[in-house]
């Protein structure tokens, strides 16, 4: 099994086995981002990144002043600095929300990511460590928007912003 359908598998079957326990306090989240600038370190060469769309999906547990939970999110193939160099990847992550000022709140996100970059460097790279850190805002009762910086550190680095809405439902 290629790393990234085994993090996608690991992933849903912790949320699955979290979905009995959804009527005790846990919420899901659909989330759906766009990294809006970024910057690649290939080895050999340091590129920009195309800005890139990202999905995905949260199982939350609500406990007073902070949200915390789990989340999977797939960064879509963008371009790159250099000629027919697209890069996507997989993320999975601990997440908390802390409110800090009624719905203004800090987010940090901690996990592995899994890097795949099609053409000249064809094939998946090694997961690694990645960190993200930013801040939200609740705009609606269902609807967060988020500003992150993440940093997918490795052998292949990957720092981006990324905005994102986050949908519980």
């Amino acid at each position: 099994m290629t790393r990234p359908l085994v993090l996608i598998v690991v992933a849903l079957f912790a949320l699955g086995l979290s979905a009995p326990a959804a009527a005790t306090g846990i919420d899901f989240n659909l989330t759906g981002g766009i990294d809006v600038a970024g910057s690649f370190d290939l080895g050999l060469h340091s590129t920009d990144a195309d800005p890139g769309f990202t999905l995905g999906l949260e199982a939350m547990f609500q406990v007073p002043v902070v949200e915390a939970g789990v989340g999977l999110e797939y960064g879509f193939a963008r371009g790159t600095d250099i000629q027919d160099v697209d890069v996507s990847y997989t993320h999975l992550y601990g997440i908390a929300r802390l409110f800090v000022f009624g719905r203004i709140y800090l987010v940090g996100r901690l996990g592995y990511y899994n890097l795949s970059v099609s053409h000249l460097h064809e094939g998946n790279l090694d997961s690694d460590l990645a960190l993200g850190a930013g801040v939200g805002a609740g705009l609606l009762r269902n609807l967060k928007v988020e500003l992150i910086f993440n940093n997918l550190a490795g052998d292949f680095d990957y720092e981006t912003w990324a905005a994102r809405a986050v949908f519980t439902f």
